[in-house]
């Protein structure tokens, strides 16, 4: 996946309209992308002002033509092109002087022009997405912004990774790569790895926070390279996280020494 393709990602991360993998990475790209964590908190904004939909008699029609027009749009990254002046050149009479050409627009314009310009396309797909997504039953139409919600909820891995206090702490696995993402004040820490080595068979890679001198059983990672997941317990008096291989199914306490040992300091 190239950086525009991850970039393009932005606003179908907002509207949860990515695949597990596409999440991971993106996530995992978030993590040190401050630029798309704006788009994406941007994008959110956005998205809370259309809490004033309510709800509607769709036509017949509306349910078939969202299933087949759906998987036929996918969104792009923006792209920014030079602003052209498409007017004719002036005539200029022989006997009058050429006229002065036009100062250039101070830098500061250009770039806020081009921001419009990139902004403008992924607000667009925005709103045209949240009209797709609507959900018909029984002769009603239903979005997932209620009418007295003020903003749009985020799941507890989300809210981590946006947090304002969010700490990143990475270790190389091998030939992967592990991030955990703290935040003190949610008491929360979620671990996003890329090109992990997969778990010899019948193991499980399993989690754990260290508590002191006790290292505390903190979940299971799934199968596959790239995983985004919420470490279970408080990670706000932890002092690190433990990665080790244990049995399928996970164990008690670690019964090897830690393949990663990522530590909040």
């Amino acid at each position: 996946m190239t950086d525009d393709d991850i970039h393009g990602l932005v606003g179908a991360y907002v509207v949860d309209g990515v695949d597990d993998v596409e999440r991971a990475r993106f996530e995992a790209h978030m993590t040190h992308c401050s630029q798309c964590r704006d788009e994406v908190a941007s994008l959110r904004a956005a998205a809370s002002e259309l809490t004033s939909v309510t709800l509607a008699t769709p036509p017949s029609s509306l349910r078939a033509s969202v299933l087949r027009e759906i998987s036929s749009v996918r969104p792009l990254p923006p792209r920014v092109t030079p602003e052209q002046d498409s007017s004719p050149e002036p005539t200029v009479s022989p006997a009058a002087p050429p006229a002065a050409p036009a100062a250039p627009a101070p830098a500061s314009l250009e770039s806020k022009r081009a921001e419009r310009s990139r902004r403008a396309p992924l607000r667009q797909w925005l709103s045209g997405v949240a009209a797709a997504v609507v959900l018909v039953t029984g002769g009603l139409a239903w979005h997932p912004w209620s009418s007295d919600t003020k903003a749009v909820q985020l799941t507890a891995t989300q809210q981590v990774l946006q947090a304002k206090d969010a700490q990143r702490f990475e270790a190389k696995v091998a030939s992967g790569t592990a991030t955990i993402v703290r935040s003190a004040s949610l008491k929360k820490a979620v671990i996003v790895t890329a090109n992990m080595p997969a778990a010899p068979d019948g193991k499980v890679y399993e989690l754990w926070l260290q508590q002191g001198t006790d290292m505390v059983r903190a979940g299971l990672m799934p199968g596959g390279p790239s995983n985004t997941v919420l470490i279970e317990g408080d990670a706000a008096t932890a002092a690190g996280v433990g990665i080790t291989v244990e049995p399928s199914g996970g164990s008690d306490a670690p019964t090897l020494p830690p393949v990663a040992l990522i530590t909040f300091a």
